[in-house]
């Protein structure tokens, strides 16, 4: 409130909802007396502020002030009329009319203080309490504007003086209710001053305005007129970037104007041209990758044909030999059951690298559709029975029989029937072969497993299993049976599904599985 009063020349008050005064004297010095007690001297009052606050009155100095105490607000104030700081003559003089009974002198130091300024204080507590006088209670006018927390000012006429006053309350709101209000009170004739004091500067600064006007109007004069080449120029940097994508037309008629539009469009040509040449050079990639992948293909299947043909044909070749050559009349019928019996493997190796090889090269459509899981993998294991039967093994099916799921069904019957002929011959004779469903409601899925008993494959070569005509030598060997392939073209289904696949060791043997998406209908119900 002190540094508010002395920068503007506002006496400041703060009022209660009623308009009675709860703080309006900001300029106080705090003594500590010789006695320890501490008091409040209040200088609103003293004599010549402006004598006060040029007095050099600071923390720590000892003086001498004779006054009387007065209560304001509930609280004791001292008055101060005489002050003498220590080695400094006096200030202030006692008033006419005073009490003489009231009057004391009070020792001590200074422990704070608050002062006007020099020269920046006039002593206007008397039309402060007029103006309150005049303004509270509200007229009905304003007291609406303060209830819905709204400020106001308007001026007032103080009926001695006749002075013109400006006057502004604002409401105090806490926690939604007005509990006060802020009322300040200044003369009119003080901003008439401020004003005549910058009419005084006002040729001044209108002259320096009007250099200022010139050159600000000249420099973007210059630039209105360049701002045009410039961009002309940066645009034709772009360009030579093939950059297009940020080039604007210069939206005038005159020459430049037209320049600029042939620009962009010369631009908006070249983008168009180049990203049509970008994407026929994609294309040409594509294709280009495309047939280095089948060359790939195609040299990989000749070769694992020649290499996994020649030992049938071979042996194809010898028993056909013997057969002309009448070797061992007694064992024809044997030569014979041999030789179609190699002719079939020849016939069933063929097949499904042709089918690798289509899946590999991605050529091969899936066709999904929801079925039943159980009965198709109940179906696949008795189709495969007759084999398991020659071991005397037994398969055993989850008794989940409402799985729906949704995925190519010729495809998943191929994988069922690739992982039960593998279980079956590397399985102990007389053991158990399983299949499990293990339903997955928060991934969606349901992973199918095949486990059988008998011996395990070796870490090492768990990655490699996938991987076309490997067979681990022992438990893996041509005698066995298969192609090879089985394993590679679940590989292929599976990932043409999208779907997770593998296999690991059990503690009695081997598991492979692979999971499938499960059907909408069946998720929610």
């Amino acid at each position: 409130m002190g540094r508010f009063i002395t920068q503007n020349h506002v006496q400041i008050a703060i009022l209660d909802k009623q308009g009675q005064i709860r703080y309006d004297n900001p300029f106080k010095l705090w003594i500590e007396t010789d006695s320890g007690e501490r008091i409040a001297v209040s200088t609103s009052f003293f004599s010549d502020l402006s004598k006060l606050a040029q007095y050099g009155l600071q923390k720590d100095d000892r003086v001498s002030i004779q006054g009387e105490y007065y209560d304001e607000q509930n609280r004791k104030l001292f008055s101060p009329y005489v002050i003498t700081k220590e080695y400094s003559p006096s200030i202030g003089t006692l008033p006419n009319n005073v009490n003489t009974e009231r009057l004391e002198v009070v020792h001590g130091f200074i422990v704070s203080i608050l002062l006007p300024k020099p020269g920046q204080w006039n002593n206007r507590e008397g039309i402060m309490a007029a103006a309150l006088k005049a303004w509270f209670p509200l007229p009905e006018e304003y007291s609406e504007k303060v209830a819905n927390g709204e400020a106001f000012h308007s001026e007032w006429k103080e009926a001695v003086s006749s002075v013109q006053n400006l006057v502004f309350i604002q409401p105090i709101i806490v926690n939604g209710v007005t509990e006060g209000y802020l009322f300040a009170l200044t003369p009119l004739t003080q901003l008439e001053e401020a004003f005549s004091a910058l009419e005084m500067y006002y040729a001044f600064f209108s002259i320096v305005g009007g250099l200022l006007l010139i050159v600000v109007l000249s420099f973007l004069f210059s630039k209105w007129v360049s701002r045009p080449l410039l961009k002309l120029n940066q645009t034709a940097a772009q360009m030579a970037k093939l950059e297009f994508t940020a080039i604007s037309p210069i939206k005038s008629k005159d020459e430049l104007g037209s320049l600029s539009t042939s620009l962009v469009s010369l631009s908006s040509n070249l983008e168009r041209t180049l990203n049509q040449l970008q994407l026929t050079n994609e294309k040409l990639v594509q294709e280009m990758e495309y047939k280095s992948k089948m060359e790939v293909i195609q040299k990989r299947f000749v070769s694992d044909a020649s290499h996994e043909l020649k030992t049938p044909i071979s042996v194809v070749k010898g028993y056909a030999e013997g057969l002309v050559d009448f070797i061992a009349e007694n064992k024809r019928e044997q030569y014979a059951r041999t030789i179609l019996r190699e002719a079939n493997r020849m016939e069933k190796l063929v097949l499904d690298m042709l089918e690798l090889t289509q899946l590999e090269a991605q050529t091969v459509k899936l066709k999904p559709v929801t079925f039943l899981l159980y009965e198709l993998i109940a179906e696949t294991a008795a189709n495969i029975k007759p084999l398991s039967n020659a071991k005397t093994l037994n398969i055993l099916i989850s008794e989940n029989k409402s799985l729906l799921v949704v995925a190519d069904p010729e495809k998943i019957e191929q994988v069922v029937l690739n992982y039960l002929s593998n279980a079956i011959h590397h399985a102990t004779e007389g053991s158990s072969i399983r299949l499990d469903f293990e339903l997955s409601r928060s991934e969606r899925t349901v992973y199918v497993s095949v486990t059988n008993e008998g011996p395990k494959i070796p870490d090492c070569e768990l990655p490699s299993i996938w991987d076309r005509f490997y067979r681990e030598e022992n438990a893996r060997s041509r005698s066995s049976g298969g192609t090879g392939l089985g394993l590679s073209i679940v590989k292929e289904i599976m990932q043409l599904h999208q779907q997770t696949f593998g296999a690991e060791n059990t503690p009695s043997g081997v598991k492979f599985y692979f999971t499938l998406p499960l059907a909408t209908q069946f998720e929610s119900s």
